[in-house]
């Protein structure tokens, strides 16, 4: 396995993720300016996981389409979804910048539904995916792991619009916060489901690479839910400075955290 496949496949679903934790906040005046960095940001991590896609295929890949016939094939890993995406996501921005949210958010539905194309292609790494039952929770742990670190780094960024923009609602800092604790819980759940009903992952995951999985729970389970509950008391508190403070943090624990996930995923073949 080669790191940069690890790379490629982390930025293809956080750029999906990063489209997705717009949806909740696509009509909120609040987060207009933030839709529009964030959707560079998704261009940024489209195209970084598309330059990277050929380079990161090894030996157990050979099989797949290389050069222009990976653009052109829906088999491999699907690296024009990502291209799609990107131009979405540029799409995105530049109607949240002329007043056309309409067009906008046909353009973010879109570039998610791309993006979530690129999940599957990403999914199709594990030897498991053979399986359409295994290949179905690979794809729903791609697009959690995606959302809950795009979610994450989405309201630390907006908690920043907070601090430069003085009266802003809380809502849509309120509303990004209940986006990521839905998708966490759900990861949360999704991992504890895999570690009881998938046949040999207990003993993986528990036994063999134990260091890698204690890792991964502790920055990306506990750390980010510890550091949630404190800042929903600090926006309760309308303390949006200590609010972005924590999230900044939680930012950082979830990359270490969806990085060891991705790991484990491309190591094994287990969705983690």
């Amino acid at each position: 396995m080669r790191l940069s496949l690890v790379f490629q496949v982390f930025l293809a679903r956080m750029a999906f993720g990063t489209l997705v934790a717009l949806l909740p906040l696509a009509g909120l005046r609040a987060a207009q300016r933030h839709v529009r960095f964030e959707a560079v940001l998704a261009f940024v991590l489209a195209i970084g996981a598309a330059a990277l896609y050929a380079g990161s295929l090894g030996p157990a890949q050979a099989a797949w389409p290389q050069g222009a016939a990976a653009w052109t094939s829906l088999e491999g890993g699907i690296p024009t979804a990502l291209a799609l995406l990107a131009v979405a996501a540029l799409v995105v921005n530049f109607a949240y910048g002329t007043f056309r949210r309409r067009l906008g958010r046909v353009a973010l539905v879109l570039g998610a539904l791309f993006g979530a194309v690129a999940v599957f292609g990403t999914a199709r790494f594990s030897p498991f995916a053979a399986d359409p039952g295994a290949l179905a929770v690979l794809v729903l742990s791609g697009m959690l792991g995606g959302m809950l670190m795009a979610g994450i780094n989405d309201a630390m960024v907006l908690g920043h619009f907070y601090l430069m923009i003085k009266g802003l609602p809380l809502l849509a800092l309120k509303r990004a916060g209940r986006f990521v604790a839905a998708v966490l819980v759900a990861r949360m759940l999704l991992f504890g489901l895999v570690l009881w009903q998938w046949e040999g992952a207990s003993e993986i995951l528990l036994e063999r690479e134990l260091i890698w999985t204690a890792w991964r729970v502790m920055f990306g389970f506990v750390g980010p839910l510890v550091l949630l509950f404190m800042v929903k008391d600090t926006v309760r508190l309308k303390h949006t400075q200590a609010a972005t403070g924590l999230l900044y943090v939680a930012v950082a624990f979830a990359l270490m955290g969806e990085l060891a996930a991705v790991y484990l995923e491309m190591h094994t073949g287990l969705p983690a």
